[in-house]
């Protein structure tokens, strides 16, 4: 063993290969469906965040007459009245209180249509208790709904004491 660089143990098998690891296609699948899940929630959870141009669509507080439950007359309650600016409806629309309380309506709001929705209909994003504005006033209603472009429109009302403060 003149030669330092001759090792006394030799390998049997010179052409061997570092183990690596592998990611089978079903472990490729169950990852990327992990992560469209993943983004998709968040995309849910944060559409103002998300951004978009911005929806055409008024909105207003105030306290509106409601059919009774029983349908036998009118009950005086707050309400959210949301009128379409366009001349075209607006698809998929849903309208959030307080970036909490979500209320998803399959019809799509028509041309010029004026809606007038009892404030206690919206519920918890995250349970089913239903929003209290005796309990908790509205501080920001954000809208999302489909353009005509097929863009998704986004717009977020703030409010103070019922009345707009900001829009974005």
């Amino acid at each position: 063993m003149s030669d330092p660089s001759e090792s006394p143990v030799r390998l049997a098998n010179d052409s061997a290969v570092a183990p690596r690891l592998h990611l089978s296609q079903r472990g490729l699948c169950i990852c990327l469906t992990l992560m469209v899940a993943a983004g998709l929630s968040v995309y849910a959870m944060f559409p103002e965040r998300v951004g978009g141009p911005p929806l055409p669509v008024a909105v207003e507080l105030g306290k509106g007459a409601m059919p009774t439950a029983d349908g036998a007359g009118k009950l005086l309650t707050e309400v959210i009245v949301l009128t379409n600016l366009t001349d075209h409806p607006i698809p998929r629309f849903s309208i959030e209180i307080n970036d909490q309380y979500l209320l998803i309506r399959d019809a799509p709001l028509a041309a010029k249509e004026r809606l007038e929705l009892p404030q206690r209909v919206f519920t918890d994003k995250r349970s089913n208790h239903r929003f209290n504005p005796i309990k908790y006033p509205v501080e920001a209603v954000t809208l999302t709904g489909q353009l005509p472009t097929g863009a998704r429109g986004v717009t977020r009302f703030l409010f103070e004491d019922g009345v707009i403060t900001d829009t974005h």
